[in-house]
């Protein structure tokens, strides 16, 4: 669905490059270091990430309630490649009470081109206030959210993945970005502190980063998604992208996950396997600021799907999504009424996904 979505995209990314003008606070910079140094084993909860090289962030734009989106250009140590990141961290992260806690982290990626910018950081969106806002209600965990470019130009996309001659643009996004956000927020080492959501192409990244690093990320919610890498870039590579594929990544932790050799599932002509187990289980009430996972599985995924997307392209993420719930691996489907909408992804995350998501992450941790 990603060639699909490149005229939506292209407005978002308009309406996201004009949102970098017309705030009072643009440009003021900013800093998340602790007013004290910490090491990591300084802190209470073993596996509580202190910031180590926190840098100077850059205003993007600032939200009622007094926190602000920021902005950093990073040079990928790992990938090489050289890209634009925004953050932005709830109001609960300055809290006293806090201050020797993590917080978990919720990457949001953008559909279509994906570079220069992120349209998730724009004010169309709301993405920041709304979370802010179902935090204070109980109805979401307070995230810090990191929103990196997707794609290394405008030209093509590159399904967050290592094609072989390009940039490594799933280096960028699994490494470099977590990297990043690791030396300047407090941050789990625990995957169930890490999640994406994404819309169109962004949607599949995110699902492919949780089946493929699951000790890393735990869940993910994705709009709209792929079942399948489709860049023009995997011509020429027919073993690289398999090996990019969901359905072979899903059947890999399959794999690795069962106890006995013989629970392995069976592979098909393609990689992936035939059988598959009934739909995932219902959601479990939110668990706010200071939840824990109630999740057994290793990860989750949620599917946003629309009712006016193509039949031919929901039988195919349906098919995957069948395919690979067992063993470690939830999933869920949320329809809504549209099509193929970055816009309507975003509601559809606030009517039940967020909590969803909420409940299988950990949350910040006040003390006592």
């Amino acid at each position: 669905m990603k060639h699909r979505s490149a005229t939506l995209c292209a407005a978002l990314v308009v309406s996201a490059v004009a949102a970098l003008s017309g705030c009072s606070s643009e440009g003021d910079p900013v800093s998340f270091a602790p007013k004290q140094s910490a090491r990591p084993e300084e802190s209470k909860a073993s596996d509580v990430l202190m910031p180590t090289h926190p840098r100077e962030w850059t205003t993007q734009r600032e939200l009622p309630d007094g926190t602000r989106v920021v902005r950093t250009d990073l040079a990928g140590p790992k990938s090489g490649f050289t890209g634009r990141v925004w953050a932005w961290v709830p109001r609960q992260y300055g809290k006293p009470e806090y201050k020797d806690s993590a917080f978990p982290v919720l990457m949001a990626l953008p559909g279509a081109v994906g570079y220069p910018t992120n349209y998730f950081f724009s004010k169309e969106f709301r993405l920041q206030e709304r979370i802010g806002e179902a935090a204070d209600k109980g109805e979401s965990l307070p995230f810090i959210v990191v929103m990196p470019v997707l794609n290394a130009n405008k030209d093509t996309y590159y399904d967050g993945s290592d094609i072989p001659g390009q940039p490594k643009m799933g280096t960028w996004i699994s490494d470099d970005v977590p990297d990043l956000v690791r030396e300047n927020f407090r941050t789990y080492a625990d995957p169930k502190g890490w999640g994406f959501f994404g819309s169109s192409s962004g949607g599949y990244v995110g699902m492919k980063m949780v089946l493929q690093y699951p000790e890393r990320f735990s869940v993910a919610i994705a709009g709209g998604p792929d079942a399948a890498p489709d860049s023009p870039l995997w011509n020429g590579h027919p073993k690289e992208k398999q090996e990019n594929s969901p359905a072979w990544l899903a059947e890999e932790l399959i794999r690795k996950s069962s106890p006995t050799p013989s629970s392995s599932p069976t592979r098909g002509l393609k990689g992936t396997p035939k059988s598959s187990p009934a739909s995932s289980p219902a959601s479990t009430p939110a668990s706010g600021a200071t939840g824990s996972p109630k999740s057994g599985s290793k990860v989750a995924i949620s599917f946003l799907m629309g009712t006016k997307e193509p039949k031919q392209e929901v039988a195919a993420l349906e098919k995957l999504r069948k395919e690979i719930t067992k063993g470690p691996i939830e999933t869920r489907v949320t329809s809504f009424e549209g099509g193929h909408d970055g816009y309507k992804y975003t509601d559809t995350l606030f009517n039940g996904d967020l909590k969803w998501m909420s409940d299988r992450m950990r949350g910040p941790v006040a003390a006592k």
